[in-house]
């Protein structure tokens, strides 16, 4: 090996804003069109713009947190301007948590490959996940360069199958679909946690803002366009799918979408089932970069928490590469992901509430870091403190719905993700002794 490492690659403006996409426009989109339509039938499409007006306080706080440290993350947030231990919490919350995310995507990819290809079937879809995991564990490896290249590869993906749907439910709209008889009000707030967990992933730039060129400008701008763009397309995505397909589209999971509209083209059976192929491919890889671009921003959440010595091997995990890549965490992210998919034997659900709840514990302390800066330094912080204000009540809404829905479709799941956080608590405190203060 040679004795001179490469020299370290920024990522610019676009890129950031294409990797925070790429992770938001995962799995999520796809599996909520037939469960947003079940619960809240034409009201589906207004429950993204409902969770993007209850998160936009919360999301102009994050901006102002990346102004303010522009090289920091979750856990510096909540460090600088609170406590190490909430710093710690806020961090660990987010990192083990959005795994599961990371899982869940792997999964449901997997089953649309199976549903491809038939001759996939023969193999346990656990097998298939494993082997995923396994390579992107390796492709994340790679430099940060490198990895920028592949989620603009993966990106690309997500256009066929989004833009395919809204070109064609434009021409099969049904003016009957869109009447009061179908707007399932109260359906919406139990969709409130699907639509979260649909939409998070803008906060990629905070676990990544150390590697974005001109941070302080940049990575704020990435969190509000590619917040904004997503909202928008998933708001436009679900709203004209059910225009055109109305009940039918609660019939079935998220592999019968899109052969329940390309049934409605009419289409000559044999290009159909070519289009469908296609689609689902497209469909199945787009997941597959979301799950890539997750495990890729987010092992530098465990390296600075390995950097301030406040878990277990600290050493081993704050160590970079030879590509500068943090191997351990890398290596870290892969067997939690493994440890999701045999808790959860592949369920959804669980995996889409640890992975909503998680996020919403580090939003909340992230707003409160907020909201103490603006009481003790004002001048610092520099923004309306009912900002934050507004932003803790919209993460008390959105953890009240999680709360729910873990209710309503059981409580076990919560097991796995309270003993990694009470794991995180026994690190923190065994290793107390060893932190370093400082930036």
């Amino acid at each position: 090996m040679s004795s001179t490492t490469p020299h370290e690659f920024k990522i610019s403006l676009p890129t950031a804003i294409l990797i925070n996409i790429n992770i938001m426009l995962g799995a999520g989109i796809f599996v909520n069109t037939p469960e947003l339509a079940k619960r809240a039938g034409m009201l589906g499409g207004f429950t993204y713009i409902l969770v993007g007006l209850l998160m936009l306080p919360l999301i102009l706080s994050i901006m102002k947190l990346l102004q303010l440290h522009p090289a920091g993350g979750f856990y510096a947030y909540a460090q600088r301007e609170i406590s190490p231990l909430a710093g710690f919490l806020s961090g660990w919350s987010y990192f083990t948590s959005k795994l599961a995310s990371s899982m869940l995507m792997i999964h449901v990819s997997v089953s649309l490959f199976q549903h491809i290809f038939p001759a996939l079937r023969i193999i346990h879809p656990f097998i298939l996940d494993t082997a995923i995991v396994i390579l992107f564990v390796g492709l994340n490896m790679l430099n940060i360069k490198a990895g920028s290249i592949i989620q603009k590869m993966f990106i690309s993906f997500k256009i066929i199958p989004i833009f395919f749907a809204i070109i064609t439910c434009i021409f099969l709209a049904q003016p009957d679909n869109f009447d009061t008889t179908h707007a399932l009000w109260d359906g919406i707030f139990s969709s409130l946690p699907l639509v979260v967990y649909a939409v998070i992933g803008f906060e990629a730039a905070c676990s990544v803002s150390s590697k974005i060129k001109n941070a302080q400008k940049n990575a704020p701008l990435a969190v509000l366009i590619s917040f904004g763009v997503v909202i928008l397309i998933a708001t436009i995505y679900q709203t004209l799918f059910y225009t055109a397909l109305g009940s039918d589209l609660c019939v079935g999971d998220h592999c019968d979408v899109f052969p329940t509209l390309i049934k409605a083209t009419s289409l000559n059976p044999s290009i159909a089932y070519k289009l469908l192929g296609i689609l689902h491919i497209a469909i199945a890889s787009s997941t597959l970069g979301a799950a890539y671009g997750i495990i890729f921003s987010n092992c530098w959440n465990l390296h600075i928490l390995a950097e301030k010595n406040h878990v277990w091997f600290s050493k081993l995990f704050s160590t970079l590469s030879y590509n500068l890549i943090p191997f351990a965490c890398v290596l870290a992210e892969g067997a939690l992901c493994l440890v999701y998919l045999a808790s959860s034997q592949g369920n959804k659900i669980p995996l889409q509430q640890i992975g909503a709840l998680g996020c919403i514990i580090a939003y909340a302390f992230s707003v409160a870091a907020l909201l103490r800066a603006t009481k003790h330094n004002p001048h610092h912080a520099d923004i309306n403190p009912w900002i934050p204000k507004l932003g803790m009540i919209s993460c008390a809404i959105l953890a009240s719905a999680c709360i729910y829905s873990f209710i309503t479709n059981g409580i076990h799941s919560l097991i796995v993700y309270g003993c990694l956080l009470a794991l995180g608590v026994v690190m923190y405190f065994s290793t107390k002794k060893n932190y370093v203060e400082g930036n």
